[in-house]
Order: C-alpha cells, then structure tokens, then sequence
C-alpha cells in the first residue's frame, strides 16, 4: 500500500514537471511574471533579449522534461525491484531540478517585481520528498 501511494506522488510529481515544461517550451513569449519582471511587453524587447529569455525558458523546459521523465522511469523500475537506492536517486535528481527552478525563482522574486510560480515548485518537491518516504516505507 505504502509503495502505490510513493507511486502516486511520485508520478503527480512528474506530471506536474512534464505540464511545467511543456509550458515553457511551446510558449511564443515570456510569461507574465516576466513582463512584470522587466516592466517591458514582449514587443518593447530588442530581438536578442527575446532570443535569450525563450533560450533560457527552452532550457528550464528541458531540465523539466527530462527529469520528469527519469522520475518515472526509476519509479516503474523501483516499483519492480523495490532497491532502496532507486527511490533515493528519485529524491536526490527531482530536488536538484527542483532546488535549481526555486533559486532561480527566488532571484527573481527577491530582486523584481515579478512573481514566477514558486508555489507550483515546491508543490513538486514536497510531492517527491513524500514519495520517496513512502517507496522506503513500502
């Protein structure tokens, strides 16, 4: 019982990352917390800010996507063999992707105006920390 719960969590923990960078990767411009951020529309942007602001959405998109994908991945295999050092790699490679999107979060948040989405991060990560307590109960 305590593994499919670690399952579900895990699993929502990677969903959300998927929709996360989905999101990023197919957005034609910044997102609002951005224009906010920098207090310029899209339009006012000369072309190699907007170049670099969707090279850096086109990045986070990536480390989402892949981690998410690796998250599922290992909790299949986990769910399979139950080696407790599959549920740890689950922990430690999601709070990196994690860890990484809540700094970069943070500097913006600190130092701007804008306000990127830090709920939705640290709904993951607290999803993934859960997960892995439950896989080892399990």
């Amino acid at each position: 019982m305590n593994n499919w719960i670690g399952t579900i969590l895990t699993f929502t923990a990677a969903a959300l990352a998927f929709l996360f960078g989905i999101l990023y990767l197919t957005r034609k411009k910044f997102m609002n917390y951005h224009r906010i951020a920098l207090q310029k529309n899209w339009d006012e942007l000369v072309p190699e800010m907007r170049t670099l602001i969707k090279a850096l959405m086109r990045a986070a998109a990536g480390g989402f996507l892949s981690v998410s994908f690796a998250l599922i991945f290992l909790q299949l295999h986990f769910n399979i063999s139950h080696e407790r050092w599959i549920a740890l790699t689950i922990l430690i490679s999601g709070s990196i992707m994690a860890l990484g999107a809540l700094y970069a979060m943070l500097l913006v948040r600190m130092n701007t105006h804008g306000r990127p989405p830090l709920v939705l991060v640290l709904v993951i990560f607290i999803l993934m920390i859960a997960g892995y307590f439950f896989n080892i109960a399990g």
